[in-house]
C-alpha cells in the first residue's frame, strides 16, 4: 500500500517525521516505535500520524505522572512517590483480570440460576 503523504521514507518502508516535528514531541521518535514494536509479535509499517499520536499520548501520561508528584508536600521526590502517582496506570491489567473473572462468575451463577429454573418447571409439571 503506497503512503500517500509527503513524509520522507526510511530504509523500512515507514514514513519519517521531519526533525523539526521530531523535536516538537515529548520523547525520541525512534526510541518510541522501537517500544512499539518490540511489543508487537508480527512485522508492522506504523504511519507517521500513529508515531505522533503514540509519542503526545505518553507525554500526556508523564505530565499527569508529574502533577500527581507535585502534590507531595516534600522537596525530594522519591521512587515511592512515583510508585504511588503511577499505581492508576498499572492497576488497569489488574482491574481487567477483575472484572474477567466477575463475568466469569456471572455465568456461572446464571447457569446455576437458569438449573434451578428448570427444575422448578418441571416439579410444576408433575
Amino acid at each position: 500500500m503506497a503512503d500517500d503523504s509527503n513524509e520522507p521514507i526510511n530504509e523500512n518502508g515507514e514514513a519519517e517525521l521531519s526533525p523539526e516535528m521530531d523535536e516538537k514531541l515529548p520523547f525520541p521518535t525512534a526510541r518510541v516505535v522501537r517500544l512499539m514494536k518490540e511489543g508487537m509479535t508480527k512485522p508492522h509499517q506504523i504511519r507517521a500520524e500513529v508515531k505522533v499520536a503514540a509519542n503526545e499520548f505518553l507525554g500526556e501520561i508523564m505530565k499527569d505522572i508529574a502533577q500527581e508528584m507535585d502534590k507531595e508536600e516534600v522537596f525530594t521526590l522519591t521512587t515511592e512517590h512515583f510508585n504511588k502517582a503511577v499505581k492508576k496506570y498499572k492497576m488497569i491489567a489488574y482491574q481487567a483480570k477483575r472484572i474477567e473473572k466477575i463475568k466469569k462468575l456471572l455465568e456461572k451463577q446464571k447457569t446455576e440460576v437458569e438449573e434451578v429454573i428448570m427444575e422448578i418447571d418441571l416439579t410444576r409439571e408433575l
